[in-house]
């Protein structure tokens, strides 16, 4: 028997009031019951059955009981101590006392466990063919990232203590954040239709693909856990997990002026809520059910704010500033 998946709007806590509280403890119910049988669950039903069980006020087990809240175990424990760069103090929320520091054998024992996290995933990532698309396309962003890092940290320099702490860190800070954004980009593919990554565009369509979202997210956020001055970061306005949806109505509001040929430039450049951005779209080929041979596409290839003041000086130089609607404007070539 196949059972269905829960929507975003099923899954969602609408308020307070008994009729909710019961439609909800039906559905954690079942995802339960599918958990303990082994049944696969959306990464959005795993976060459904995870907030349950550490809410819960019944006998209904605890997270560590369920595979199939491993993720949200790790992406908890990930939150908790590298969302501000392994900066102290850490803490967590606990059911019946709020959030608290976290103590030093709790934070030995979660070190601990990330460490074996991160030798599994690597493990994972050094495997150069996948069938999954997503982990095939972050496992070669990985291993670039690792690769940049090895050549840093030469055979000499490992030779000391000193350098060998810093460089499995920095290794493990890596592999870590390949494991949280391959979760991240998972839950996006599939809380989102087709249709949501599909950009109609001066008469073409720009694909925002499982490489775009792999790309910008490992190279272009998280500055920390990069260590790498030399690219730009995005710190506001738009989320990961939004977007494919937020460049896709940009988009939508400056082909209505009708100025930019994609078959003619590969980038865009614009300003939304005062910052610069440039978008970069390449065009690439695929293979489609039902067509003979490759067709031609457009991919959205990498997204980033301009944050360098020579870089600024050169667009408000070298492009006009044409208004789009409020907070965005596009620069065209004078």
């Amino acid at each position: 028997m196949i059972m269905k998946n829960y929507t975003v709007d099923e899954l969602d806590f609408k308020n307070g009031g008994e009729e909710e509280q019961i439609r909800t403890r039906k559905i954690f119910e079942d995802l339960r019951d599918r958990a303990i049988v082994g049944k696969k669950l959306l990464q959005r039903e795993k976060d459904f059955l995870y907030t349950g069980l550490k809410l819960s006020d019944f006998d209904d087990g605890k997270p560590e009981d369920f595979v199939a809240c491993d993720d949200n175990i790790f992406k908890e424990l990930y939150l908790t101590y590298f969302h501000n760069d392994l900066s102290e103090p850490f803490y967590k929320h606990k059911k019946g006392m709020g959030v608290v520091q976290v103590g030093y054998q709790e934070k030995i024992k979660d070190f601990k466990t990330l460490m074996q996290i991160s030798d599994a995933w690597y493990n994972e990532i050094k495997n150069e063919k996948h069938s999954d698309q997503i982990l095939q396309e972050l496992a070669i962003e990985t291993r670039r990232d690792i690769k940049a890092l090895d050549a840093k940290y030469t055979p000499f320099l490992k030779r000391f203590r000193k350098y060998q702490d810093a460089y499995r860190l920095k290794k493990d800070k890596l592999i870590l954040q390949s494991k949280f954004v391959f979760l991240l980009v998972k839950s996006v593919i599939e809380n989102n239709n087709s249709e949501d990554f599909e950009i109609p565009f001066s008469g073409e369509t720009i694909e925002f693909t499982i490489y775009s979202l792999v790309h910008i997210v490992s190279r272009h956020y998280a500055e920390p856990m990069k260590d790498n001055p030399d690219k730009s970061y995005h710190y506001e306005n738009f989320y990961p997990t939004e977007l494919h949806i937020d460049l896709k109505n940009i988009l939508l509001e400056i082909d209505k002026l009708n100025l930019i040929d994609i078959n003619k430039k590969d980038n865009i450049i614009f300003k939304f809520k005062g910052i610069i951005y440039h978008l970069w779209i390449q065009k690439r080929y695929k293979q489609v059910k039902g067509h003979a041979g490759n067709i031609q596409i457009f991919r959205v290839q990498t997204f980033y704010p301009i944050h360098s003041e020579a870089e600024i000086q050169n667009v408000t130089e070298k492009f006009e500033e044409i208004a789009v609607a409020e907070e965005l404007s596009v620069f065209i070539s004078k």
